[in-house]
This record gives structure tokens, sequence and C-alpha cells, in this order.
């Protein structure tokens, strides 16, 4: 029977965090993994012949400090900043293009309006206030409701705080009398962590991740992330957003863990309210003294954990929390570069291809898709994050080929009239014919397609419910309340069982800030005595 210090259930970007930083403390260390491929969304796949990408699409939100505590450079990884960093297009055929130089990109908000680029930054510059007020770290445990609260004894402090978790991403522009066009380039960003539309209440917490992290930051102390709020400001991953997953792998590996693809888990063992292992596989049984969860929350609790009795209260609260999510993938296999068809230059169509782009020409364009979404209607107005990650990794397409990366926004989980083998093909040219409108010449390139409908998703990744964050990132569901009022800390009721991954704080996507907090939460429950290696031989530093 193998045994191990630690098990880490689940072999996604967080776990794989999580098993760095447990193994650089001395900690025998494996990982099991159902998939073939590690990673989870960030990990390469080949979705067409010789085209390779990964179901994530951001790079830019991996957190610095954690490739540099990890020293993921030694271990491959490599950022190449991109110039432009995004394009929105608007329904008139103008494109938005986010630019390095601030300069630059300021003087296309003052074409939207005088005085634009001030008042884009006042809004920004007004949640970095409110973040720093709040004097609170995404690299520590979530915030009960009276700590999150304490700092903001202000008039303004509360009328921001109600703005942000109460208002909606409209009301909030409206405060700031943004521009149309402004509030279209940011509007995607405040709707893409859950089922939300542009006046649903709570959308601009979405708008906290960065300043929260710049907050964090500056609280303790340490490594300095991205400071541009538009997207892509940390660059391109070299060799594609793969390889932030290569080179945990490649740490972990150096570290000593026991990496386990292809490693279905049954259950978790657990006796008299204290783990002992996992059940794995055919029923191969792995002693591990501490035991990490790190896949979906309703996963681990409705279907990992037996009838505990310490679990029947979160089981039940468990089983009626909203999961389902709209994550839908298209991967186009293309001849050529593709090109944008307000790009003055070969130089400029070279340049705009290689920058992550936005299709939600307006607010009332993400309204209405949300509505067809809620409804269970195939769109027709598809929310597409998109990439063409060949431009900076040619070595993901065939010689001279490209691909495009897309991420469908607003495809609903359940359809009310339909069903997705019918409407997987329907979607594919809805999402090609919109890029059309901006790139002409598109429909001449595509040699091959592939869409991944959200039950697709869910069968392929373990993705319950094509929710990508394991639970919304909205007011409801964060802070104390992620994933659970109880289970907000990482650990559980269960000694030596703890929770990571996206569902816990912060979220974040591919962050991998849930993973250190997890592992960091397991180091000072070892420091402290409140949990103990059982005969373990290892050579253990976790001062």
């Amino acid at each position: 029977m193998p045994s191990y210090d630690a098990v880490i259930v689940g072999g996604g970007h967080n776990g794989l965090v999580c098993a760095g930083y447990l193994a650089g403390a001395g900690l025998s260390v494996c990982v099991v993994e159902r998939s073939p491929i590690l990673g989870g969304p960030a990990g390469k796949r080949e979705f067409l012949p010789g085209y390779f990408t990964t179901y994530s699409n951001s790079p830019g939100s991996f957190e610095p400090k954690i490739a540099q505590e990890l020293d993921l450079a030694r271990h491959g990884l490599h950022f190449r900043p991109q110039d432009p960093t995004l394009v929105h297009p608007f329904d008139d055929g103008r494109l938005f293009v986010a630019w390095r130089d601030r300069q630059r990109t300021a003087a296309q908000f003052d074409r939207f309006a005088p005085g634009e680029a001030a008042r884009y930054d006042a809004f920004f510059q007004y949640l970095q206030g409110f973040a720093d007020k709040l004097g609170i770290s995404l690299f520590r445990p979530p915030p009960d409701l009276q700590t999150l609260v304490r700092n903001l004894t202000s008039p303004e402090d509360q009328e921001a705080f109600a703005r942000i978790f109460f208002g909606s991403l409209r009301d909030l522009f409206e405060q700031f009398e943004l521009s149309w066009e402004t509030k279209s380039v940011l509007g995607p960003l405040g709707t893409v962590g859950g089922i939300q539309a542009p006046s649903t209440p709570g959308t601009p917490l979405n708008y906290l991740t960065r300043p929260l992290s710049l907050a964090s930051i500056q609280a303790d102390g340490a490594h300095d992330p991205r400071r541009q709020p538009l997207r892509g400001a940390t660059g391109f991953p070299v060799g594609g957003f793969g390889a932030i997953v290569d080179s945990l792998v490649a740490c972990a590996r150096s570290r000593g863990v026991v990496l386990r693809p292809a490693t279905a888990v049954r259950h978790i063992r657990i006796r008299n309210g204290v783990v002992k292992g996992i059940v794995a596989g055919k029923g191969e049984e792995i002693d591990a003294s501490i035991v990490i969860s790190a896949v979906n929350p309703r996963l681990t609790l409705l279907e990992l954990i037996g009838d505990e009795p310490e679990w029947h209260e979160l089981r039940a609260k468990m089983a009626l929390k909203r999961m389902k999510g709209k994550a839908c993938k298209l991967v186009l296999a293309l001849e050529g570069m593709p090109r944008w068809g307000a790009a003055k230059s070969d130089e400029e169509a070279h340049a705009l291809a290689g920058a992550q782009f936005r299709i939600a020409p307006t607010l009332d364009y993400l309204e209405e898709a949300h509505m067809d979404m809620m409804l269970g209607r195939p769109t027709v107005k598809p929310v597409i994050w998109g990439l063409c990650p060949s431009m900076h990794a040619p070595e993901l397409a065939p010689p001279g080929k490209h691909l495009l990366s897309l991420n469908i926004g607003n495809a609903p989980y359940d359809l009310t009239s339909s069903d997705w083998p019918t409407e997987r093909d329907r979607l594919a040219k809805a999402c090609i014919k919109s890029l059309t409108q901006w790139m002409p010449g598109l429909p001449d390139l595509i040699s091959d397609y592939r869409c991944v409908d959200p039950h697709q998703i869910e069968e392929e990744l373990g993705l319950y419910g094509a929710n990508i964050t394991h639970g919304d990132n909205q007011p409801w569901n964060q802070f104390w309340m992620r994933p659970l009022p109880g289970l907000h800390r990482y650990r559980t009721p269960t000694h030596g069982l703890y929770l990571s991954d996206v569902g816990t704080w912060p979220g974040n996507y591919v962050s991998g800030i849930p993973g250190h907090n997890t592992g960091q939460a397991v180091l000072e429950d070892l420091r402290e005595r409140r949990i103990a290696l059982a005969g373990t031989k290892t050579s253990v530093s976790v001062q």
C-alpha cells in the first residue's frame, strides 16, 4: 500500500501549486488526477490534428508572486510581453486597441469623449482605493463580514461598499459618466465570472481582482504584480499558455512529487473524523496523513466523502448551491494569419493578430446574450474571448498555419428546446459569422474547426456544470461564503482534510492563489501541531 505525507486530489494548476509548496517544505506528496492531461483547463491539448491550445485563454491572471516563490523561471516559464494587449471591436467597425504605452491608449479613450481617459483612470483609482481601504490579503484565508468592513468607517467608504457589493456595473459606470464605448470595453470583465449580466447586482466585485492583488502585495511586502488594469499586461508565456502548467509539473517533479495522471479517485477515506487517505482506480488504497481535494467542492462533498456525521449539514447546503456554468470552446484551424479588417498595414495586422480580443460590442449586447442564456436559448449574439496563440508560439500549429482559440461566454448548460449535439455546429457557425464582421477574410482561412459544448467540457475536464470558477464569483459566493461558511478557511470538519482550487477563496481563474493558500494552511497547521504526520521518514522543514 503506497503511503505519503500528503495526497492531492486533482492535478489542475492549483493542485500543482499546492504540491510545489508542500514538497518544497519536505513533505512526500502524490498528485492524483482523473484526466491523462495535467493542468485542467490550463493544460495543453490537441484539439485538432496538429493544433494545440488550452481551454483557458488569459495567461495574464497567473500570480507573479507564486511564479517567483516556486522559481518557475528555472523550470522553463518565461513571459514575452505582447503589444498591443487587447483588441475590442465596435459595431461600426472601429477597434479599441490597448497598448502598453498609456498615452497611446489614453488618446483612444479621449476620442470617445473629451476627458474620457481621466474618467477611466478615476474609475480604477476608485476601485484601488477601496481595495486598499479594506486591508485584506488574497494570500490569506478570507475575512468574515466583521473583518471585511472593519475599516469602512466613513460615509464615503460605506457608499463605495454599497455600490460595489449591491449595485451593478451599469450603475457604477453611470457614477463615473463613462462613454458607451468605454462601458463596452469594460463590460465583459464584469460578467465573466458567473451567470450575470451588466445589470446584475454585485458585478462590480469582478473589477476588484487586480486591485485586491495589488493591495495584498502592499500589505505583505512581497513581489509587485501587474499594474495595468487591462488584460494581458503580464505577457504571453513562451510556448503558449500550457507552459504555465509545464513549469509547475517540472517544479513538482524536481521536488520529488509523484504525479499520477489518468487515475480517478473513488472516495476519500475517513475514520473517526480523521482522514486516512484515498481509494483510487479499481480499489487501490493510498495512505496519507493529509489529503487536499483540489477539485470542485461540490464534487468533494457529494461524491468523494461518505456519510460522515460531521458533514451532514454542509453536504445538505452544498446540494442546494447553484453551480451551473456556461463554458464552451471553439478552436478554428486556419491556413494563415487572421487579419482584422480595420488594420491599415501588414505590420499593424500582424500586431493586432497577436493580441487577446473580446467580442461584445455594447452593454446591451451583453444583456441580450445573457437573456438568451437564462432562457436556455442557443445564442445568436455570442460573447467571445479570443486569442491566436500561434502568433506567439508557432509550434502550436502546423508550419505556416495558425489557430484561433475562442471561449464562448454565454452558452447555456441546459437548452430548453434542443440539445447540444444539434446546436454545437450552429453555435460554431454563429461565432464565425460574428467574427467575420471584423475579420472579413476569416471564412476563407478556416480548414477545420472543433466546438466543445458545455456538457462535453464537463465530461472531459470534470468541470461540474461547465462552471469555470466552481461557483459564481459574486458577493453572495465570495469571502467567508466561498465555498460555504465553515469551509472558507481551507480546513474542513475532518482532521487532515483540506479544500483547494478555484471553488475556494479567492477563485480568480488561473491565478494559483487558492493552491498557494491551501499549502500555507497545511504548513501552518503542521507548525502549530494541529496536525501531525503519521510514520513519516521525511525530513520536514515547515518553520
